[in-house]
């Protein structure tokens, strides 16, 4: 058995939904089966920091000196309140076995192909008997640059580093924010390899993650803008900027939507925003012409897994549709205690 520290770092994180996420995921996976492997959660922390050594230094001392107030419960995470009612989520969402009726769940059970990593590793084949496990945020995924760290997935060659794993010997690295896009990009029936068209605005590092990944997998970017400039890294391809029209779109800056930008597939949010009602309230934001974020941080988070936390789990990761199902029957759990 594992035993997991898992941590969310970065500034602000007292909005974040992956400790409902990471808590999930460890009991399907423990449940799947006489002979899965058990991963038992001992801490989940959201880590204010500004810096990434003290992301990591939390990750080596498993505190923090201030508790932070959750939203969703408001209470100090880490405390009484906040374990009780992940308790009451984990009971809610173990019994759901099927996903929401009216999610696109036609390609849910389409066979994930490896994404195309350009570095070679050897990742462990197993857990360790303690491991920690790091999500970074905004504004840390860009200040992590050492030798000591093992990376892959071009995360040093797109300056965006928001997983991280410590299995007991030494850290791992990658960004799974491109490969998130892409997972829910093929859910929805986009093909990308065929040539598929992803419009971005924005070039923070989850943008130069979508757009690398795009690009290895055999789609093609259109940079539309925004606070930053793709065409600043090398392994950028510009070719296709003077393009207005695009298969699917994504703004890494803000909601906004471009009104001079044809978009044939569907647009996507960046982020998540707090769901107020009823569970049914909460269905209809997920199933909306606009695809929610929640799709893609339930993405990128089954990603993590899948890549760099555990990947000897792979074939017992929850479908997409079916984590999303169990992480609004959370929000639906959290809200009505709040």
């Amino acid at each position: 058995m594992a035993d997991v520290f898992y941590g969310v770092a970065g500034q602000p994180v007292d909005h974040s939904l992956s400790p409902v996420l990471i808590n999930i995921v460890a009991q399907y996976v423990s449940a799947n089966g006489k002979s899965a492997p058990k991963f038992d959660l001992k801490q989940t922390d959201l880590v204010s920091a500004d810096y990434i050594q003290d992301a990591l230094a939390w990750g080596y001392v498993k505190s923090i000196p201030k508790p932070v107030n959750w939203n969703l419960t408001g209470a100090p995470f880490g405390k009484f309140r906040n374990r009780a009612l992940m308790q009451k989520v984990l009971e809610a969402t173990a019994e759901i076995t099927q996903s929401i009726d009216g999610l696109p769940n036609e390609n849910s059970s389409k066979v994930q192909p490896e994404l195309p990593f350009d570095v070679k590793i050897n990742l462990p084949t197993k857990s360790f008997s303690e491991e920690v496990w790091l999500n970074l945020t905004s504004p840390l995924k860009h200040q992590l640059k050492s030798p000591a760290v093992v990376d892959f997935n071009d995360s040093s060659l797109i300056e965006s580093v928001n997983a991280l794993r410590w299995d007991g010997f030494g850290w791992w690295s990658t960004n799974v924010d491109g490969s998130g896009v892409a997972r829910v990009a093929e859910y929805f029936g986009i093909d990308i390899t065929s040539g598929a068209v992803i419009g971005i605005i924005g070039g923070g590092g989850a943008a130069r993650s979508t757009a690398r990944t795009w690009q290895k997998l055999g789609g093609k970017v259109v940079n539309l803008g925004g606070k930053r400039d793709l065409a600043d890294y090398d392994w950028y391809d510009s070719a296709f900027n003077e393009q207005k029209s695009c298969d699917v779109l994504i703004n890494f800056d803000n909601d906004e939507i471009p009104s001079d930008v044809e978009v044939s597939g569907f647009v996507m949010n960046a982020s998540y925003h707090l769901i107020e009602g009823e569970h049914d309230d909460r269905v209809a934001a997920i199933t909306d012409a606009v695809v929610d974020g929640r799709w893609l941080l339930a993405a990128q988070h089954l990603e993590c897994w899948r890549q760099l936390w555990a990947p000897q789990v792979a074939d017992l990761l929850p479908s997409l549709d079916l984590l999303i199902s169990m992480l609004i029957t959370a929000e639906s759990v959290l809200a009505s205690y709040s």
